[in-house]
């Protein structure tokens, strides 16, 4: 498993780094965390390290096949070796990339990370799950590759903007609904670096008990069948679609009272949720659809597993029909037009 590191300041992240036994960095470095970081954090510049820097686009916009082929041969250019360590700085979109290049380049090299947004801190940087993004929908291109370390700096947060607060607390509704002490610990407005090592610890131990996703880690699921339909029409952040994705799903299932503890999480949880991006206008169920039978979440040639939450700390993953969603998206679609918290 991963080690994961809570890293005090960025001296100390530098250290941690330089104290990796290679004498080549591969860095992988989002190109807005550089530009905020450049002058106080120097990306290039390690003890006994000789550094080639791959700047990646910003967000999403970076998971392409083009991104990934450019980087790749950016690096094979200067004659790296197999004990090449790559770390990839950034959000989650960043930590996919990164980690999907170390997962090809040489056959694979090893790799860390260090997550500078709430969501990629306790979900996307974890885990293993590397991937790039393919016309037909998200992630559908990619590996497990667990990364050796996860050095966990808050400082980051401090110059992220509102969508990316938005996006990482749209994430953070999940782990409120997977774990009871996470959910005690948000209504209670606990320090929010507490909240994420918690999360963080909480999907380290899923990911121990069922690496692959044949069980238990499919739990992580929740909100992301249809928050990646909404994503992806709505252009919506990763975390706020999740987060609408599980308003949808407990609509559809008719589980009331999650989405009565959802209302409450909203007192606690910084994110603009009042009203949906489609309240008051069509609600696309044939888009949605065509969408989901992509997922890659899909069971067979007609069906899919699902994630439900009836209560704090209950999940249950259930396979069902595309017929059947098609059919309680139908019946809902009203519902749903007009859904408002």
């Amino acid at each position: 498993m991963s080690s994961i590191k809570d890293i005090v300041n960025f001296d100390s992240l530098k250290k941690q780094i330089e104290e990796i036994d290679t004498d080549l960095i591969l860095l992988v470095v989002d190109s807005n965390v550089y530009n905020i970081y450049r002058t106080k954090f120097d990306f290039l510049k390690w003890k006994n390290k000789k550094v080639f820097l791959w700047k990646s686009l910003d967000g999403e916009s970076t998971k392409t096949y083009d991104e990934l082929k450019h980087c790749l041969e950016f690096f094979l250019s200067k004659n790296i070796h197999r004990n090449a360590h790559l770390v990839a700085i950034g959000g989650g979109a960043c930590s996919d990339f990164g980690g999907m290049v170390a997962s090809l380049i040489l056959r694979g090299i090893k790799w860390s990370v260090v997550p500078t947004t709430m969501l990629s801190m306790i979900d996307a940087a974890i885990g293993g799950k590397v991937a790039i993004n393919s016309e037909y929908g998200k992630n559908l291109v990619g590996a497990f590759n667990l990364p050796e370390n996860i050095y966990i700096v808050n400082d980051f947060l401090k110059t992220l903007d509102k969508s990316n607060v938005y996006c990482g607390n749209g994430e953070l509704f999940k782990y409120c609904f997977l774990n009871k002490e996470i959910y005690q610990a948000v209504v209670a407005d606990r320090e929010i670096s507490e909240v994420i090592s918690m999360c963080a610890a909480y999907k380290q131990s899923i990911v121990e008990q069922d690496f692959k996703e044949s069980g238990m880690r499919k739990y992580l699921n929740l909100g992301h069948t249809f928050g990646h339909a909404i994503e992806k029409i709505y252009k919506l952040p990763h975390g706020v679609a999740v987060a609408w994705g599980m308003v949808i799903i407990f609509k559809l299932y008719d589980l009331e009272h999650s989405l009565v503890e959802m209302k409450t999480l909203l007192d606690h949880i910084e994110i603009d949720m009042k009203e949906s991006v489609w309240f008051n206008k069509n609600f696309p169920v044939d888009e949605i659809m065509t969408y989901i039978m992509k997922d890659k979440k899909v069971a067979s040639n007609t069906e899919i597993d699902i994630v439900l939450s009836p209560n704090i700390g209950e999940v249950e993953i259930r396979r069902v029909s595309f017929n059947e969603l098609n059919e309680r998206l139908l019946r809902k679609e009203d519902e749903l037009r007009r859904f408002i918290f």
